[in-house]
């Protein structure tokens, strides 16, 4: 279920001198509560936590026509993820507008954008699942991230869309000036250096491509090159992957290489990584099956290798997943299992558990 507040063209004209008459705004909105119970077997003993997560989010976009006749979009979202309580009033971090901030300019399958996190990216990968199982490793601890390399679509930037219809294909570059930067106030030139470079992402997505139907493709590389002789390298991410839909099952494959990174984590430089050199790379088999138009069934494996840090090896999960359709409410529900579970330092050997969580999800 989805629910549109639509804004007459009459008020959309009155909010800039020439506005298009033809422009239409729209307002979603969606909500996930998330119950996840954690459960460590360590080397000091067994360990244990539980809890309720949740994020919810609204999204405003406008689309129309210029007085050129050109098409255009105009987005921004605000997310409210939630934080700890940071004192007795429960006030807590806020990061609420970095997220699906563009402008852009259509011409025909052609779309020129300004902004932040609203490229096409390859975050999700390829393999079909109920639920990501990188975030899912995420909630158990794992310092692994499908953010992988400099972030760059994170960034405020400038990009070009291509889509090639008649391959399935859409191609998209992206230059942003300042990685990890998601823009200062509009008159305000950024205050400060930083330890940071410039940074550029491709990527190619496909869908049903190559005339292929059912065939899904993704690779998307972003680079930012070192900008002290000190640091160990290129921060650098690569994610491919291929899937196949065959109706009620699909299979995937994808790969995650995340090198000499800039995490999350990490803020606005390399903190920890300027000289170790580390890479995680992250291997990922999944499967899924509609056992009805409501009910969905998956299973993921994972396996991620890390070099360059304190402690070496692979750090291992397995994933059962299910998912059911209430119509405007979804529950999903995961149960994994996870063998060297990676931290700051590297996979920590005998650090093993379970990770269950259901999550309900609704949109509006």
């Amino acid at each position: 279920m989805k629910n549109k507040l639509l804004i007459t063209s009459a008020l959309a004209g009155s909010l800039l001198a020439g506005g298009s008459a033809l422009a239409q705004t729209t307002i979603t909105g969606d909500l996930a509560i998330v119950y996840s119970a954690n459960s460590k077997d360590l080397s000091a003993g067994a360990g244990s936590t539980r809890g309720f997560g949740r994020e919810s989010q609204l999204n405003v976009a406008n689309k129309g026509k210029l007085n050129n006749g050109l098409d255009y979009t105009a987005s921004f979202g605000l997310e409210f993820d939630g934080r700890q309580l940071s004192n007795a009033r429960g006030t807590e971090t806020p990061s609420i507008s970095n997220e699906n901030i563009a402008i852009s300019i259509i011409s025909g399958n052609t779309a020129f954008s300004v902004g932040a996190d609203h490229m096409q990216r390859g975050y999700a990968g390829a393999i079909p699942g109920v639920l990501n199982s990188i975030e899912v490793m995420r909630a158990a601890g794992s310092s692994v991230t499908y953010v992988v390399g400099a972030g760059t679509s994170e960034s405020m930037g400038a990009g070009i869309t291509q889509k090639i219809p008649q391959l399935g294909l859409t191609a998209s570059a992206l230059y942003v000036p300042r990685t990890k930067d998601v823009g200062s106030e509009d008159i305000s030139a950024p205050s400060s250096f930083g330890s940071v470079n410039s940074s550029y992402e491709v990527t190619l997505v496909g869908s049903d491509a190559f005339g292929i139907k059912g065939l899904g493709l993704i690779y998307s590389y972003n680079d930012m090159q070192k900008d002290l002789s000190t640091y160990a390298g290129d921060v650098q991410g690569t994610t491919m992957g291929v899937s196949y839909n065959a109706g009620q099952f699909a299979v995937g494959v994808d790969r995650f290489v995340n090198k000499n990174a800039v995490t999350t984590s990490d803020a606005t430089n390399e903190s920890g990584n300027a000289t170790t050199g580390r890479e995680h790379e992250t291997t990922r088999f999944g499967v899924t099956f509609n056992v009805n138009p409501n009910l969905t069934l998956g299973l993921a494996s994972a396996s991620t290798d890390s070099t360059g840090q304190a402690t070496t090896g692979k750090e291992k999960v397995n994933t059962v997943q299910v998912g059911y359709n209430l119509g405007p409410v979804a529950v999903q529900a995961s149960v994994a299992k996870y063998e060297n579970l990676m931290s700051a330092t590297g996979p920590t050997s005998g650090d093993d558990g379970k990770l269950a969580q259901i999550r309900l999800t609704t949109k509006f």
